[in-house]
């Protein structure tokens, strides 16, 4: 019986000896394989345009230009989109409906600030200024990107 199990004990010793370089040269390749795939950052699908618009009242004698332009980045997934307005970075809500995109910027206190009305099609651009009770009407088209 006590040779049986020694006989049992080597063989078992054998197997795994057998096994230990397969298995090494499988993490070898596995590893480095895994390290690799998390590197490559998935980004989302966005749009960038360039609007221009006028003030839909007349504002009366000019000291600046009637015009303002903004460049907006609208994220494809809904999440939050980026709106460069004289240098200035805001960041708002999107909502997408179809063709139309609703960026929704909120303050500190999550009260409205703007509303940004984009239609797809028409390429027609609309900011909702609810605080000044105003509206900035204009066009935009594709840009930087």
């Amino acid at each position: 019986m006590n040779k049986n199990i020694q006989n049992l004990i080597t063989n078992f010793n054998n197997l795994i000896n057998s096994f230990k370089p397969k298995r090494f040269r499988f993490i070898s390749v596995l590893v480095p394989g895994v390290l690799l795939l998390p590197l490559q950052q998935t980004r989302s699908e966005e749009i960038f345009l360039k609007c221009t618009g006028k003030f839909e009242i007349n504002r009366g004698a000019l000291i600046k230009p009637d015009w303002e332009t903004s460049y907006l980045t609208i994220n494809l997934d809904g999440l939050i989109s980026t709106i460069d307005e004289k240098g200035i970075k805001k960041e708002g809500r999107t909502l997408i409906r179809r063709n139309s995109y609703t960026i929704t910027h909120r303050d500190n206190r999550n009260s409205i600030k703007n509303i940004y009305k984009i239609n797809g099609p028409h390429r027609t651009y609309t900011v909702i200024f609810p605080q000044r009770n105003r509206t900035l009407i204009g066009t935009c088209q594709k840009g930087r990107g």
